[in-house]
């Protein structure tokens, strides 16, 4: 039986692209999705996968979902957390408490709640996950105070998830893409795109594909690491 991964956000930029990938490789592949479900069942049907829909801030439709998935591919051996949202850029003083719980909702809680019902299916026979944080979780992003703590909250949850079932043989770790191209960063304008890339030191943007790659190795390839945080920004963060 192929080996399966549940990819939480699976229809956006990145999302799609760890789905191609895992499927490439001969996964059977959950692609996930809050609101593009025609694109997410686009996608499924194309990687020969499911595609599902619920909200990963809501416990009861995660359980829900997860178990959904596991049914149709006869186990869980992957999941990676890479659903997310992030808010207008503002400064801390301009959030409000509704957007600070709507972040938190869904990139902390969103994690949260698909570890607590994903791992369990893993504790037989092993698995792994992966949790897609950001650069701002590391070192903090001007005017994404809110995303930043919630990105931050992401590696401390790693770390301290990886300690509890490393026993079990389910590991579990963290990327923190930084400077990507995808829809995400459209707002800005050329001249902020290249004053960005000149403080990177690869001089460029990262691609979905690349980002890839690494949840790929850490899922997949990196049998001694766990508890870990790979940051993929070209050097912008070291």
């Amino acid at each position: 039986m192929k080996k399966s991964v549940l990819v939480t956000g699976g229809s956006g930029a990145i999302g799609e692209a760890i789905c191609r990938l895992f499927a490439e490789e001969g996964y059977f592949v959950g692609v996930h999705c809050r609101s593009g479900r025609e694109k997410a069942r686009r996608l499924a049907e194309e990687l020969g996968g499911l595609a599902l829909s619920f909200d990963v801030s809501d416990e009861s439709e995660v359980a829900e979902g997860i178990r959904t998935f596991a049914a149709a591919a006869g186990g869980l051996d992957v999941l990676v957390n890479n659903a997310g949202v992030a808010l207008p850029v503002k400064t801390f003083l301009d959030a409000t408490e509704e957007e600070f719980d709507r972040v938190f909702s869904v990139d902390v809680k969103g994690v949260f709640f698909a570890m607590k019902h994903a791992v369990p299916f893993m504790l037989e026979k092993g698995g792994s996950v992966v949790n897609v944080s950001s650069v701002w979780g590391l070192c903090g992003g001007s005017c994404e105070a809110v995303y930043s703590a919630a990105k931050a909250a992401v590696v401390g949850l790693t770390k301290a998830a990886a300690k509890e079932v490393s026993s079990r043989k389910v590991r579990i770790n963290c990327v923190a893409p930084g400077y990507i191209d995808t829809p995400m960063n459209g707002w800005m304008s050329a001249e902020e795109r290249r004053s960005l890339e000149e403080e990177i030191p690869l001089s460029r943007a990262g691609s979905p594909e690349e980002v890839a790659r690494a949840v790929f190795f850490l899922a997949a390839q990196a049998d001694y690491v766990t508890g870990t945080t790979l940051n993929v920004s070209g050097g912008f963060v070291i």
